[in-house]
C-alpha cells in the first residue's frame, strides 16, 4: 500500500484542514491511550529516584553488636551519597522479626529500609513455625557485610588441633554453647557436627553471643561456633580449631580454614540492606550505587576489619536477591536435618 492510498483511506489526502486536524488529534489521544496501558511498574523503573526526605535505616538488634556498628559506620558516609542523611532505628526483638516485619509492611518507597541479616531472613523462615513476614518478598538492595564464624574450645581443653577435637567429640562427652535454638552459631556449629560424621554433642543455648563466648572462656562450655568479631580480641583466652568459611579471617590471618584442614565448609552469614516487597527498581539502584560506594572506600573497609567482619561481595541487587533466596534453601537444609523448630 503506497502512502496516497494510505491518507486516502483514513482521510488525510485532500484540502481540508480542520479534519486533518480532527484525526490528528484522534491519532495523538490513541498514542497516549496506548501508552497509558504501559506497566506502571516499567515506566516508575525508568524514572530515576531522587530522595526528598531521611531515608530509615532499622536495625533488628540492639546498639552496640557488630551489626549496629557496621550500619552506623556506613549510615554516617551514607547520607552524601544518597542526597539524604539517614537516620538508624534500632527495633529489637523476637530474633529479628520486630524490625523485619515493620520494614516488610512499610510503605514501597525508599525512605524505610532493613538492616537483614543471615539470622533474620535464612534463619528464621526455617526455624519458626508462624512468620510475620515472608522473607523471600523482601526486595534485594546491596550486601554491606559478612559474619564468619571461628571454631574454639575453652583453655586446657584436651585436643590440641581439629582431628584431635573431633576425635573427642566422637565420644559423647563434649558440650557446645550458642546464643540461642535456631541461631547462626547453633547451625553453623550442627554444620561441622555433620562434616565430623554426625558428631554428637550437646547444644547449650544461651541469651546473646558475649555470654555464650564468655562460658567457654571461662570452661563452663566446651566449645562454640563464634563470630570472629567476638573471638579475635580474646584470641589467646581460648583454642582456635579453625574458621568455618572459604578463606582466612583478616583479624585472625594465623588460624586455618576448617577446609584446610579437611572439613569443606562455609558458615559465613551475609549482613545487607532489603526494602519492602514491591519497592521500585529505581530506588533499588539509587540506594545500591550509594552503598557501594561508601562500602568498597578503604575507610570502611578497615573499620570491617577492626570490627571483626568481612568485606561483602560486589552483587548487582538482581544477584543479591537471588543470592538472598539460595540462602534461605542452604541454611533450611541443615536446619531441617537437625530438626531444630521453634513454636512461636
Amino acid at each position: 500500500m503506497t502512502l496516497e492510498s494510505e491518507n486516502n483511506r483514513i482521510g488525510l489526502s485532500g484540502h481540508c484542514p480542520a479534519r486533518r486536524r480532527r484525526i490528528g488529534l484522534m491519532l495523538a489521544a490513541a498514542l497516549v491511550t496506548t501508552l497509558g496501558m504501559a506497566s506502571p511498574d516499567a515506566y516508575a523503573q525508568a524514572q530515576a529516584w531522587a530522595p526528598t526526605k531521611p531515608i530509615k535505616l532499622v536495625i533488628p538488634y540492639p546498639p552496640g553488636g557488630a551489626t549496629d556498628v557496621a550500619a552506623r559506620a556506613m549510615a554516617q558516609q551514607l547520607g552524601n551519597s544518597l542526597g539524604q542523611p539517614m537516620v538508624v532505628e534500632n527495633r529489637a526483638g523476637a530474633n529479628g522479626m520486630i524490625a523485619s516485619e515493620l520494614v516488610f509492611n512499610s510503605p514501597p518507597d525508599g525512605y524505610t529500609l532493613l538492616v537483614a541479616t543471615a539470622d533474620t531472613n535464612s534463619i528464621n523462615p526455617n526455624v519458626y513455625t508462624k512468620m510475620t513476614y515472608q522473607a523471600r518478598d523482601f526486595r534485594a538492595v546491596v550486601p554491606i557485610a559478612m559474619v564468619n564464624f571461628m571454631l574454639v574450645g575453652k583453655p586446657g581443653l584436651p585436643a590440641k588441633d581439629l582431628k584431635e577435637l573431633v576425635a573427642l567429640a566422637k565420644g559423647g562427652k563434649l558440650n557446645f554453647a550458642s546464643w540461642g535454638v535456631g541461631s547462626t552459631s547453633q547451625v553453623a556449629m550442627e554444620m561441622f557436627k555433620a562434616q565430623g560424621g554426625n558428631l554428637d554433642v550437646l547444644h547449650v543455648p544461651y541469651q546473646g553471643a558475649a555470654p555464650a563466648f564468655q562460658a567457654v572462656m571461662g570452661g563452663q562450655n566446651d566449645i562454640m561456633m563464634a563470630p570472629a568479631v567476638v573471638v579475635t580480641p580474646a584470641l589467646s583466652k581460648v583454642t582456635a580449631y579453625g574458621i568455618a568459611s572459604p578463606k582466612r579471617h583478616a583479624g585472625a590471618p594465623q588460624v586455618p580454614t576448617l577446609t584446610e584442614q579437611g572439613f569443606p565448609m562455609n558458615a559465613d552469614a551475609w549482613v545487607g540492606i532489603l526494602a519492602p516487597p514491591k519497592t521500585p527498581q529505581a530506588v533499588l539502584d539509587h540506594v545500591h550505587k550509594g552503598v557501594r560506594a561508601v562500602t568498597t572506600s578503604k575507610e570502611f573497609q578497615d573499620r570491617l576489619t577492626q570490627i571483626g567482619l568481612s568485606s561483602a561481595p560486589d552483587m548487582s541487587t538482581e544477584e543479591f536477591g537471588k543470592y538472598m533466596v539460595s540462602e534461605i534453601d542452604r541454611w533450611g537444609e541443615v536446619i531441617r536435618k537437625a530438626g531444630i523448630q521453634l513454636n512461636n
